[in-house]
C-alpha cells in the first residue's frame, strides 16, 4: 500500500506540474499562438537518434494482481509459459451455526473470467466474449488443497514489514515456496479443460412443484464441484469437507480470519500442458466477489403448524471468497537463443524481444549522440536558449513528436499483441502524454488511443505492407526542453490494457517495476531496435516544429 500511495502522490505532482508550467510559460504559450495560416511560420521536421536495447524481466510481486492468468502458452519464437495460482479462502461470516444435523450436498467453485457481454437489440439475448484468452489448446488442470501458509509479514524485514510473494514462486532471495508444501489433498482434476464462454444458468428447486427452475444467470466462469459423495470414486476422499468445515461449527477455527487461514490455508490451481506446443492462458477475475467456493447443506428444522411441532429439512450455505492472498506463480521455458538476446547489457540492439509476464521488455533513451558527433545538449539546443540564470527560451514549438517502432514480421510470433506501453522507468510512472490522453474505447477497458496507438498496418511505396506501433510523446519532450525535466530513460513492454498501469516492483532491482497489463498478458513481439540491418525501419524520434521565418 505504501508503494501504491508514493506512484500516486508521484503521478499527481507530475501532472501539477505539467499543466502549472504550462501556464506559466509565457512565452512559449505566445510563441505557439495561432501558427497554422499565419504567415512567418513554417512547419518543419526532422528525426533524432534513439538508444534502444533488451532486458530481461527476472521475478515480480505477483501477489494481489487486479486479475490473474491461469495455463500454458507456447509462443515459437520464446518457448512455453506456464502460470499456477494459490489463493486464500477467507468465509463470509465467521463462527457459524450449521443447525442440527448437517448433511453436506455440494461443494461449488466459481471464479469468472475476464470476458466481455453483447446484448442483441431484437432479440435482448445476452452472449459474451472471453477478453483474454491467449491460444486454442486444452490443459491439465488440477485444484489441491493447499499446506502452504501464506504468511502476512516479513519476518526478515522492518518491523510489520507486508510479505511479499515473487512470480517464480520466492518470498525473497534465499526463500521459496515449496510446490510440495502446495499439493495438499487433491480436490479436483480435468485432463481436458478449456474455458467455455457460454453463460451458466443456476437452478433451484421449487418447493411448491419439487421441479428444478433457472432463477438466475451469471457470466462464463470455471465453475466446479469440488464435492463426491460416490464411495468408490471420490475426490477428495468422503467426509473431507464435512471434517474441514462442518464438523468445526464450535471450534475457535472458524472464528475469525486469521485462525482460518491456518486451518485452512486456501486453493492450489496446477496446470499442466497437454502438448509442449499447445494449450491456452485465461485471465481470471478471483479478486471479484463472485468468486467463490460455496457448501451447500440441509439441516434438520423444526416449524409449527396448527400447534404441532413438525420436522423437516431447510437447506443453508456457507460461502467462501478469495478476499485474502492471491499469488500466480509463473514458469517459464523459453529457447536458449531468445535468452541470449535479452540477456540485461546496454549494448544496442539488432532487434527488441517484448513479451509479458516475466518476459522482457526494452529500454530506449532518446536524444543519444548523432553520427556527426553532436551530444544531447546539442540536439536539444536546437529547439531552446538557456539564458543566464537557467532561464529557457524556446526557438521552436513542437507540434508533434512521436517514436515508431516497426514490427520484424521475419522474426515475430503471428499472435500480437495490439498495444504496447511506454513508461519513466527511473521514476515508475507514465509519460506525460499518457495523463494527457483521455481517449476511452467504450466497448472495453482500453484506452489512450493518442499517445499508445494500436499495432497498425501501413503500405509503404512499393506496395510492401509493414506492421508498427507508433508513441506519440509531445508533452513529455516539451518537458524536457522547455521545461529542463530529466531526459529519463523510457521502458517500453507489450500489454493487456494500457490502461493497468501500476506496476509491480522486482525482486532483484528495488528501483524497477513492471506494469501489471504487460504482467496480464503472455504475448509477445518482436521489433525493429536502433541497431537494426534495415536502416529504414530503426526506431527514430520524428519531431515536427514551428519556428518564426526571421
Amino acid at each position: 500500500m505504501k508503494y501504491i500511495h508514493s506512484n500516486l502522490l508521484k503521478s499527481t505532482s507530475i501532472l501539477f506540474l505539467i499543466l502549472a508550467s504550462q501556464a506559466c510559460d509565457k512565452e512559449f504559450s505566445e510563441i505557439g499562438t495561432g501558427i497554422i495560416g499565419t504567415p512567418g511560420f513554417e512547419i518543419q521536421s526532422a528525426t533524432y537518434p534513439v538508444k534502444t536495447y533488451n532486458k530481461k524481466i527476472t521475478a515480480f510481486e505477483s501477489n494481489n494482481l487486479s486479475k490473474n492468468l491461469l495455463g500454458y502458452y507456447y509462443d515459437p519464437v520464446f518457448g512455453g509459459t506456464k502460470v499456477d495460482f494459490v489463493g486464500q479462502l477467507t468465509p463470509k461470516n465467521f463462527a457459524p451455526n450449521f443447525g442440527e444435523n448437517p448433511v453436506l450436498n455440494s461443494v461449488v467453485l466459481t471464479v469468472p473470467y475476464a470476458s466481455t457481454a453483447t446484448t442483441n437489440a431484437t432479440t435482448e439475448a445476452t452472449s459474451y466474449e472471453l477478453d483474454s484468452l491467449y491460444g486454442l489448446g486444452k490443459v491439465n488442470l488440477s485444484i489441491y488443497k493447499s499446506n502452504y501458509y501464506l504468511r502476512d509479514f516479513d519476518p526478515n524485514s522492518t518491523i510489520d514489514g507486508s510479505q511479499k510473494y515473487y512470480s517464480d514462486g520466492s518470498l525473497s532471495e534465499i526463500e521459496a515456496i515449496s510446490e510440495t508444501a502446495l499439493r495438499g489433498q487433491l480436490l479436483y482434476h480435468d485432463d481436458a479443460y478449456f474455458p467455455s464462454a457460454e453463460s451458466i444458468d443456476l437452478e433451484e428447486i421449487n418447493e411448491e412443484t419439487g421441479v428444478s427452475e433457472v432463477t438466475s444467470t451469471i457470466a462464463p466462469s470455471l465453475r466446479l464441484n469440488l464435492y463426491s459423495a460416490d464411495f468408490q470414486n471420490s475426490n477428495p476422499p468422503v467426509g473431507f469437507w464435512e471434517n474441514l468445515i462442518l464438523n468445526k461449527q464450535d471450534d475457535d477455527v472458524l472464528a475469525n480470519a486469521n485462525n482460518f487461514y491456518n486451518h485452512f490455508r486456501g486453493l492450489y490451481f496446477k496446470i499442466e500442458p497437454e502438448s509442449l506446443e499447445n494449450g491456452h492462458i485465461q485471465q481470471l477475475d478471483f479478486a471479484s466477489a463472485a468468486a467463490t467456493v460455496i457448501l451447500y447443506y440441509s439441516y434438520t428444522s423444526e416449524t409449527t403448524v396448527d400447534g404441532e411441532v413438525e420436522t423437516g429439512t431447510s437447506q443453508g450455505t456457507y460461502e467462501m471468497g478469495f478476499s485474502g492472498k492471491r499469488v500466480s506463480v509463473f514458469e517459464n521455458t523459453f529457447n536458449a537463443e531468445v535468452l541470449a538476446e535479452i540477456g540485461n547489457d546496454t549494448d544496442e540492439d539488432e532487434r527488441l524481444y517484448l513479451k509479458g509476464g516475466e518476459g522482457s521488455m526494452a529500454i530506449v533513451k532518446l536524444f543519444t549522440e548523432d553520427e556527426f558527433g553532436n551530444s544531447e545538449t546539442d540536439q536539444l539546443n536546437e529547439f531552446r536558449t538557456l539564458e543566464e540564470g537557467g532561464r529557457i527560451t524556446p526557438k521552436r514549438l513542437i507540434n508533434e513528436a512521436y517514436l515508431e517502432f516497426y514490427v520484424d514480421q521475419t522474426a515475430s510470433n503471428e499472435d500480437q499483441p495490439n498495444r504496447v506501453y511506454i513508461y519513466d522507468i527511473e521514476n515508475n510512472i507514465p509519460v506525460a502524454d499518457y495523463f494527457l490522453d483521455q481517449t476511452v474505447n467504450e466497448t472495453s477497458t482500453d484506452s489512450k488511443y493518442t499517445h499508445l496507438v494500436p499495432l497498425n498496418t501501413e503500405t509503404d511505396e512499393s506496395g510492401v505492407e509493414q506492421k508498427k506501433y507508433k508513441i506519440r510523446i509531445t508533452e513529455h519532450l516539451n518537458n524536457i526542453i522547455v521545461r529542463d525535466s530529466t531526459n529519463v530513460e523510457l521502458g517500453l513492454v507489450v500489454s493487456s490494457n494500457v490502461g493497468e498501469a501500476s506496476g509491480k516492483g522486482v525482486l532483484n532491482d528495488n528501483s524497477l517495476t513492471i506494469p501489471v497489463g504487460s504482467i496480464l498478458t503472455p504475448k509477445s513481439i518482436i521489433l525493429h531496435g536502433s541497431n537494426s540491418t534495415n536502416e529504414a525501419k530503426r526506431v527514430k524520434l520524428n519531431i515536427y516544429y514551428t519556428e518564426p521565418n526571421n
